[in-house]
């Protein structure tokens, strides 16, 4: 006899009588400050740890801790969030270890993950999926969507049990579908304006490539600077591409070289030398202006030293003391310069 399935989980508060029952929809993308989604789980692995504080370790965590095997979803979830704190685990795992609570957070966004099977008692690591609560930006919540979809490689809402997944999750297919790519759209949008943004930057910097000219800006030359813009183009080229592939690292990496190369042909932005170019004409000795006659006036003129100085020996310095008094080094002070009175070193003699 098979077990009923649970709703969708967790409750949500019914504001009219304050009693727990399901959400009016259990599925959201676009949202001003939450998004809800539930993603198919495929792989159990990687194992991990639970500290004593409840925080999530990797697998080695030398102190004695519970285990914990992550998944596939949520170890790629951690990977595309970025620089965060160690989970906090608000439900760790009992007897079945792929069943637990997270929650992942920076400054910004907050992700509760809640893990657990909808079908065939967890015997299997597909009997799993995960509820994704995001809070935070919109752009944020929709990025880290598109970098999950890409690092997963597949379509995460899609079920491997189409029946249960909705009993499961409260939802229909087309809800998690329409929920996933409405976020999907939103940063494929995001990116394809910083692309344009860019595209925009070039053109008009193709047309005022007269006006550099009659300007004769000093260290700037209308072919490197056509030599960059093309070099530009290129790199937009790849910035599409690598959207195409659902690549948004990518995106970042070609619209970075595109920003670079475009600064380079600007001579408005007085960067048209790479750092490694400016420190190369420091080596050049006519690069750097001397003043000789500021030099001149620094140099400091010392006599020479004679070649033969008379030295006293201990005993000879003893023996020119032995008849001196102490009020035959006070007589002419007040008529003798200072520079006049012989040093006597009477540690030599002891």
């Amino acid at each position: 006899m098979l077990m009923p399935y649970p709703r969708a989980w967790p409750p949500v508060a019914n504001e009219d009588d304050g009693e727990q029952g399901p959400a009016p929809s259990t599925v959201v993308g676009v949202h001003a400050s939450q998004s809800r989604l539930w993603v198919q789980v495929k792989k159990g692995k990687p194992e991990m740890k639970v500290d004593s504080d409840n925080r999530l370790r990797h697998g080695n965590w030398p102190d004695s801790a519970i285990s914990l095997f992550l998944g596939d979803v949520c170890d790629a979830l951690l990977r595309c969030f970025g620089a965060h704190e160690p989970p906090n685990v608000t439900q760790p795992p009992g007897f079945d270890q792929q069943k637990w609570s997270m929650v992942i957070r920076d400054t910004t966004l907050s992700i509760e993950v809640h893990s657990r099977s909808y079908w065939g008692f967890g015997l299997f690591d597909s009997c799993f999926l995960n509820e994704l609560v995001m809070e935070g930006p919109l752009e944020r919540r929709s990025r880290l969507a598109f970098d999950l979809v890409a690092s997963l490689g597949r379509n995460p809402w899609e079920p491997t049990l189409g029946l249960m997944w909705k009993r499961g999750t409260g939802a229909k297919g087309e809800q998690h579908r329409k929920a996933w790519e409405e976020l999907l759209d939103h940063a494929r949008e995001q990116m394809s304006d910083d692309i344009q943004l860019h595209q925009d930057r070039l053109n008009e910097l193709e047309g005022r490539l007269d006006q550099f000219e009659e300007e004769d800006h000093s260290e700037w030359t209308r072919d490197h600077a056509e030599a960059s813009l093309v070099l530009a183009g290129h790199h937009l080229e790849t910035a599409r591409g690598a959207l195409h592939d659902r690549n948004a690292t990518g995106v970042e990496r070609a619209l970075g070289r595109v920003e670079a190369t475009l600064i380079e042909a600007d001579p408005t932005t007085e960067v048209t030398r790479t750092p490694f170019q400016l420190a190369d004409d420091l080596l050049h000795d006519e690069a750097v202006e001397v003043d000789e006659e500021a030099l001149k006036e620094q140099i400091l003129v010392h006599e020479e030293l004679p070649t033969d100085v008379a030295r006293l020996t201990p005993d000879e310095i003893a023996t020119a003391t032995d008849d001196v008094a102490a009020e035959d080094l006070l007589t002419g002070v007040d008529d003798e310069p200072v520079d006049s009175i012989p040093f006597v070193d009477l540690t030599e003699s002891e």
